[in-house]
């Protein structure tokens, strides 16, 4: 089954297309047909200025093509001085990682960064409970 992240990443329109660019032509020169996550983006959004994407339950291993095609392609546009925010969670509670560049440019400041909020599961939690035996929910002053 392997480890699974969810990945999120903000740029620019012409940031996204510059990565979309780069990253087809990074795996055009592998001489194989790579898996392109651009082109299987399980997210996306986008306004007249902004782009913000990404991936749920990914396989983000940096030793694939796929993956370091997207790596390699943000440090791209942080060569070109394009404005970018990197942002994956992993299944541990305690990896995360994030990565961004803010242009000097005018036309390629202010992006938003990823927002990530994480929460009990309390049903997932009381159903698992209600398999091994009944159970009881209390109010908050009843305990």
């Amino acid at each position: 089954m392997g480890y699974r992240s969810e990945v999120r990443i903000m740029a620019t329109k012409k940031g996204f297309n510059e990565l979309n660019k780069y990253v087809k032509n990074y795996l055009s020169k592998l001489n194989h047909d790579e898996y392109n996550l651009l082109d299987n983006l399980d997210f996306k959004v986008e306004n007249d200025y902004a782009v913000y994407f990404g991936w749920s339950w990914v396989k983000w291993y940096s030793s694939y093509d796929s993956v370091s095609a997207i790596e390699s392609g943000l440090n791209h546009l942080r060569e070109k001085d394009m404005s970018f925010r990197f942002a994956r969670i992993g299944e541990n509670y305690d990896d995360y990682e994030e990565d961004s560049h803010e242009s000097e440019k005018e036309d390629e400041q202010d992006l938003e960064y990823p927002s990530m909020i994480r929460e009990f599961d309390d049903s997932y939690v009381i159903e698992e409970m209600e398999r091994v035996s009944p159970v009881k929910e209390y109010e908050c002053n009843e305990i």
